[in-house]
């Protein structure tokens, strides 16, 4: 994973079913039930759909992993259809909008950094580490200036509106369906971004990451959080190990979380309800993801060794093919 890799470096030199859309009551630390299992499942087909190729360069196609090499078998039978698709600004930030009229569901989602793939524009994001002021928080800036991440904050930037615009084209023939963010890695801060740049403009948007790494400090975390449920839920999912919840690390600057997180603990094969369960907190815990994971080499060999769970997320998250059929990639490893 680039976004992995390039911290590291940072650190070194410095069935069809109907879907729920609210959350299941489930207190902190317990195993979540079936239902709330299958719905963070059926999401995560939506972020990992947007790594293929034909998805977000299918405008007026249904959404489909199967050329890509990728799986999102339950979406597929939705007949769900791409309503439209982005490469939006300096950064290229890539992704699609999509109408699931089965569930009556309009679903944004946003391409992650691609395991292994030559993509400069990504690559640039993830390093943009570097924090900046933010009018996202509203009247909560209060204690930090409401600081982002700079590479999220302007991607985020680059897609919200043509995204947003796009999405309220959809609600003018469909009212009463539901909005939805999706992603993974990248794609999940952007979810989360611009998922909150539309709620900040009064409107009711589900957030579902995957793998999602810090966007920011204690304005941002704690404005995210306090928007559910009145302008849509929020669900966060990390996977064990997985290196990039945990990018740019707490300790070298108070980067911060937006909460409840739904933990996967199990580390390899299939997880069921039993291996995910809900985390609350305010900003940071070890009771999820962050505690998970040990290594004698420090904070560099936790982060090293947590970068195959990031791209397991109720299976191979990352897997479809992000590049045009009979083009591969130049690799960085």
């Amino acid at each position: 994973m680039r976004f992995v890799v390039a911290n590291v470096l940072l650190l070194c030199v410095s069935g069809v079913f109907a879907v729920p859309v609210e959350v299941v009551n489930v207190l902190s630390g317990r195993a979540v039930g079936n239902a709330l299992f299958s719905q963070l499942e059926f999401f995560s087909q939506f972020a990992a759909a947007a790594y293929c190729f034909d998805n977000v360069n299918g405008a007026g196609k249904p959404l489909s992993c199967k050329s890509g090499g990728g799986s999102c078998p339950t979406i597929e039978a939705h007949k769900t259809n791409i309503t439209w698709t982005f490469e939006a600004g300096y950064s290229n930030t890539r992704g699609y909008v999509a109408v699931d009229d089965t569930n009556k569901l309009i679903v944004g989602s946003f391409q992650g950094t691609k395991p292994g793939d030559n993509n400069i524009e990504d690559l640039m994001t993830d390093l943009d580490i570097e924090r900046v002021e933010t009018d996202l928080c509203g009247t909560a800036n209060t204690s930090d200036g409401c600081l982002a991440h700079k590479g999220f904050y302007e991607a985020a930037k680059d897609a919200s509106g043509p995204v947003t615009l796009a999405i309220k084209e959809v609600l003018e023939k469909h009212p009463k369906y539901r909005v939805v963010m999706s992603g993974h890695s990248l794609g999940a801060a952007l979810a989360a971004l611009v998922g909150t740049m539309m709620r900040n403009e009064g409107m009711v948007v589900d957030i579902y990451t995957y793998g999602q790494p810090h966007l920011g400090t204690k304005d941002l975390s704690l404005s995210i959080q306090n928007q559910a449920p009145k302008l849509g839920n929020n669900f966060r999912v990390t996977h064990f190990d997985d290196a990039v919840p945990k990018l740019p690390p707490h300790k070298f600057g108070g980067w911060d979380h937006y909460f409840p997180e739904f933990f996967i603990d199990k580390n390899k094969g299939t997880p069921d309800a039993s291996n995910l369960r809900r985390v609350d907190a305010t900003l940071f815990t070890k009771d999820g993801n962050e505690g998970a994971g040990k290594s004698k080499f420090g904070v560099l060999g936790k982060l090293l060794g947590g970068v195959d769970a990031h791209k397991l997320y109720f299976g191979p998250i990352s897997k479809c093919e992000s590049s045009p059929p009979g083009e591969e990639r130049d690799k960085f490893f």
